[in-house]
C-alpha cells in the first residue's frame, strides 16, 4: 500500500510583511554572489547593451586561457602594428614597431583601457583582430554567455558587438574562479608607459572596502557602465550596472548595489550533507524504518525577510519497499524561497535494507496493514 506523504515545514507565519528590496537608477543592473551563483538582485539584465570597455574583460580572459595553458609567457613580446597605434579612444601611448611585453598590454588593457593595447594582444594572439574576435564568440558559447556577439578587442561601439550585464557577470565570475592569481592584475592602481602615469579606471578600488577589479566602460549610446567586484569576510560579490548618466553616478550604484548585498543578505547553510531529512517506514524489509537525507550540502543567499519567510516540504511515498538501497533517490525535499526559484533536494536512502525472509512476509504484511508496524518494530 502506497500513498503519497507531503509534510510542510514553516522557519515562520505568512504573514503580511513587505520584503525589503533595493533598485538602481542604472538603465540595467544586476548583483550575483560568487560562491552560490544565485542573482541577488537585477534590473534589465538580460536587455541587450553595448559593453564597451566592459568587452576587455573578455580580451583578458583570453590572453589569461593562453598564458596558463601554452608556453605564452607574460614576458612574450608582442609587435605594434599601425593599426593598434592608430586606433582611436583611450590609449597606452604604445608606438608603431615598438616590441611590448605581454605584461604591459595587459596593464595598459586593465588599467589604462587603451583601446590601442587590445588590438595590439588581439594581434598578437590571433594574427588579426577579426580572428581574435571569433575565437571571443567561441568562449562565449564556452562559458554560456547567450546574448553575446563580439567584433572587436576594445568595445568599439558597433550595432552588432552587444552583450548583457547578466553576461558581463557570469563572464567575471569565471575570470576570477579560473585565473586567481592573474586576476591581481585587476586590482592593480595605476601604471605608467611612454612617460605617462595613469590611474586605474575603476575609481571603486580607491573608495570602496574589499573592491579589486574589475573594467569600466562608456559608449554615448549605452552610458556608463562597470563590472566591479568585492570581497569581505571571505565573502564576494559581482556587481554590473551599466546605463548611467555618469562616471559618478556609475560609481555610486555600484556602491550602492555591493553595500547591500554584503549589508543585508548573508549565506545560509540550508542543509548539510549527509544531514537526516526524515525517517520512512520500509515496506518488508528487514529493518523496519531508513532515514532519507540529503547527499549534498545546500547554501543560498537570503535577505533577511527571506530567511523570515523560508518554508519547505517533503514528499515522498510511504512505506518504501524493500529492498532499499544505499545512496538511492526515494523522495524530494522542496525549499521556497520568496522572489527565487524553488530548491529541489533529492532525499536518499542512508543504508541499504535487505527483504524479510520470505516466510514472514505475510505475517509482515498483515502487522503492517492492522498496526502500521513492520514485524521487527519494537514498541
Amino acid at each position: 500500500m502506497k500513498y503519497l506523504i507531503i509534510i510542510y515545514l514553516s522557519c515562520s507565519l505568512l504573514i503580511s510583511f513587505k520584503s525589503f528590496s533595493i533598485d538602481s537608477k542604472a538603465s540595467q543592473a544586476v548583483v550575483i554572489d560568487y560562491d552560490t551563483e544565485e542573482i541577488l538582485f537585477e534590473k534589465n539584465s538580460d536587455q541587450l547593451v553595448y559593453p564597451a570597455s566592459m568587452t576587455k574583460i573578455m580580451t583578458v580572459y583570453l590572453a589569461f586561457d593562453r598564458i596558463q595553458n601554452s608556453d605564452l609567457t607574460i614576458a612574450s613580446r608582442c609587435k605594434i602594428s599601425p593599426k593598434a597605434y592608430n586606433t582611436g579612444g583611450s590609449r597606452t601611448f604604445l608606438e608603431i614597431d615598438d616590441y611590448v611585453t605581454i605584461d604591459t598590454l595587459l596593464k595598459g588593457i586593465i588599467i589604462q583601457s587603451g583601446n590601442d593595447a587590445s588590438v595590439a594582444l588581439a594581434e598578437c594572439l590571433s594574427g588579426t583582430e577579426e580572428n581574435f574576435a571569433k575565437l571571443m564568440n567561441e568562449y562565449s558559447i564556452d562559458l554560456g554567455l547567450n546574448k553575446t556577439n563580439f567584433l572587436n578587442s576594445s568595445g568599439w561601439p558597433n550595432e552588432n558587438h552587444y552583450s548583457t550585464v547578466k553576461d558581463i557577470a557570469i563572464l567575471s565570475k569565471k575570470l576570477i574562479e579560473n585565473f586567481p592569481q592573474l586576476f591581481a592584475y585587476f586590482s592593480e592602481k595605476n601604471f605608467s608607459y611612454n612617460g605617462i602615469k595613469q590611474p586605474n579606471r575603476n575609481l571603486l578600488l580607491n573608495k570602496l572596502d574589499g573592491v579589486d577589479g574589475l573594467k569600466t566602460g562608456f559608449t554615448r549610446k549605452s552610458g556608463w557602465g562597470i563590472a566591479a567586484t568585492a570581497k569581505r569576510n571571505n565573502r564576494r560579490i559581482i556587481v554590473v550596472v551599466n546605463g548611467t548618466n555618469s562616471s559618478r553616478a556609475r560609481m555610486n550604484e555600484a556602491t550602492n548595489l555591493l553595500n547591500w548585498a554584503f549589508n543585508q543578505t548573508n549565506q545560509k547553510l540550508l542543509i548539510d550533507q549527509n544531514q537526516i531529512i526524515t525517517n520512512v517506514d520500509v515496506w518488508l524489509g528487514n529493518k523496519s524504518t531508513v532515514n532519507l537525507i540529503s547527499d549534498k550540502k545546500i547554501i543560498s543567499t537570503l535577505s533577511f525577510d527571506q530567511e523570515k519567510l523560508l518554508t519547505s516540504q517533503i514528499e515522498y511515498t510511504k512505506p518504501i519497499s524493500a529492498p532499499v538501497i544505499k545512496g538511492k533517490e526515494y523522495g524530494q525535499l522542496f525549499i521556497n524561497i520568496q522572489g527565487k526559484p524553488t530548491i529541489k533536494v533529492p532525499l536518499v536512502a542512508e543504508v541499504d535494507i535487505n527483504k524479510i525472509n520470505p516466510i514472514f512476509r505475510i505475517f509482515a504484511a498483515i502487522k503492517y496493514l492492522i498496526f502500521g508496524n513492520s514485524l521487527d518494530e519494537k514498541k
